[in-house]
């Protein structure tokens, strides 16, 4: 028989939620094997490696002497990299020089380093992963589009498209943590009750 509770106190049983318990950490990270954040993660960390790869090829082959032989690659950034990238492989086909090559790897190397940041923050599930994400890629949208209107090509429509989508599809999945979170604070802040309604010690 379980003894009776001591005098002067009451037990109260342990209310129940209103509603479910949302964890402190980003929900970007429960829900991280999404088709569309899989794609993304994918897409930014294989861009990484690549851009990382192709700045390691570039340094080799300077070393070897073959710098005159990559300045092919001008024409592949031009097509792919970020548009503030883009000049420096202009720079790179008006001047074949070694020193023009190092800017492109210097290009490749801070471009693949922000992107592996963003796969980074989004495999992990940082709360501002994706506002990193919409932010970077966002505010590149517009010299994207002028760049495209400049020299109309199919690959680079459609790296602004890709771009597009991941902007749209990460903010909203942002915005709709953060009112997830300030839910979470109301909830938790009506739950606890007021300190006049607390039993005497």
């Amino acid at each position: 028989m379980a003894p009776p509770p001591a005098s002067g106190r009451t037990t109260n049983p342990s209310p129940t939620p209103s509603v479910r318990a949302h964890p402190s950490e980003s929900t970007i990270a429960g829900v991280r094997r999404e088709r569309g954040l899989v794609v993304i993660i994918t897409y930014k960390l294989s861009k990484a490696g690549l851009w990382f790869a192709l700045a390691i090829t570039i340094v080799v082959m300077m070393q070897l002497g073959l710098g005159d032989h990559l300045l092919g690659l001008a024409h592949h950034l031009r097509l792919h990299a970020h548009p503030w990238s883009l000049a420096l492989a202009d720079l790179a086909v008006k001047a074949s020089s070694r020193r023009s090559l190092w800017k492109i790897v210097f290009a490749l190397v801070a471009d693949g380093s922000l992107t592996l940041v963003e796969g980074w923050s989004l495999l992990h599930g940082r709360w501002w992963g994706p506002w990193l994400v919409v932010a970077a890629t966002g505010s590149l949208l517009p010299f994207e589009i002028l760049s495209l209107l400049r020299h109309p090509h199919a690959v680079r429509a459609l790296i602004l498209v890709v771009n597009l989508a991941i902007v749209a599809y990460l903010a909203r999945k942002a915005l709709r943590e953060h009112r997830l979170r300030r839910l979470e604070r109301r909830d938790r802040a009506s739950s606890v009750p007021p300190r006049e309604a607390w039993p005497p010690a």
